[in-house]
């Protein structure tokens, strides 16, 4: 992936913090109607047999099997059943931190998706529900996994409204940053020549980015660092001290670095890439102790 919007949202994404408040499987009768109510935390809602509708933002929509909702905090929301059998469904409310709703609101999502993995769909449902009634210190932890599980589902199958985040020339200067990044990797890149792409004081540019991107510079650039050393160790027969060049170290700090966030050498990396690409079921396997790194 480039680094440009898509970069960003994926960093937003990862520092996401989630808290599943209640998860369960409901059957509502025919005439059933739950009249206008404005939640403070959101909503999944998985259609699974019969019809009903929705009112939300001044639009109606009729609610059908294999349909999931999102359903924002903070937005008057009235339902109803249709048709003259039951309508099933599971569904889910959770929470999010103040970040991350001002970010997944940025998103314009809509407001459901066409399920095509339904089987997949509703295993999660079922942990979650079987998770709420556990006892084990791991509850939340399960709870949090299968809820980021359906929330990325739900991404993946929305059309994201990156243009909502171009507003006011966001696109155009954070791409430029992120693009001037990408090509400078090789060289020692100052924040003083980042912060001009932003039109920002250094300062604030350090403060910005973080908020944006969702790390700062400094771990950015890093990161970004050991991605194409990866690349270049996976894809190349370069010498490990000429990846190094190419990513801006030197040979001992990028071998060190390398380790620290891998916790293995370039050369062992290399090794058990070329490993996959020959024995793919057999990836999971590691060098041996005591081979030269």
């Amino acid at each position: 992936m480039k680094p440009t919007i898509e970069s960003i949202l994926q960093n937003q994404l990862n520092k996401i913090q989630v808290e599943v408040t209640m998860s369960a499987y409901t059957e509502n009768l025919p005439g059933w109607v739950e009249n206008k109510t404005e939640p403070d935390f959101y909503r999944f809602c998985y259609a699974v047999k019969g019809e009903a509708w929705l009112d939300i933002q001044n639009q109606r929509h009729i609610v059908q099997p294999g349909t999931l909702y999102f359903l924002p905090a903070g937005t008057m929301q009235t339902f109803g059943t249709g048709g003259n059998e039951p309508f099933c469904r599971y569904w889910c409310h959770f929470r999010l931190e103040l970040g991350d709703i001002q970010f997944i609101n940025s998103l314009r999502l809509p407001p459901f998706v066409y399920v095509k993995d339904e089987q997949l769909l509703q295993q999660l449902f079922v942990k979650m529900n079987a998770y709420q009634h556990s006892t084990s210190i791991t509850r939340e932890l399960r709870l949090k996994a299968a809820l980021l599980e359906m929330l990325a589902f739900y991404l993946d199958e929305s059309d994201l409204q990156r243009e909502s985040l171009y507003d006011s020339g966001f696109g155009v200067k954070w791409n430029e940053v992120l693009a001037h990044i990408e090509a400078n990797l090789h060289e020692n890149i100052q924040i003083e020549e980042l912060a001009k792409f932003a039109f920002l004081h250094p300062n604030y540019f350090i403060t910005s980015f973080k908020s944006i991107v969702g790390c700062s510079p400094i771990q950015y650039v890093t990161n970004r660092r050991i991605e194409l050393a990866k690349k270049l160790l996976r894809e190349t027969e370069l010498p490990v001290t000429t990846v190094a060049k190419q990513v801006g170290m030197q040979n001992h700090y990028l071998s060190r670095l390398f380790k620290r966030y891998t916790g293995i050498t370039p050369v062992q990396f290399r090794r058990i890439g070329k490993h996959c690409v020959d024995y793919p079921l057999d990836c999971g396997m590691t060098t041996s102790e005591g081979e030269n790194s």
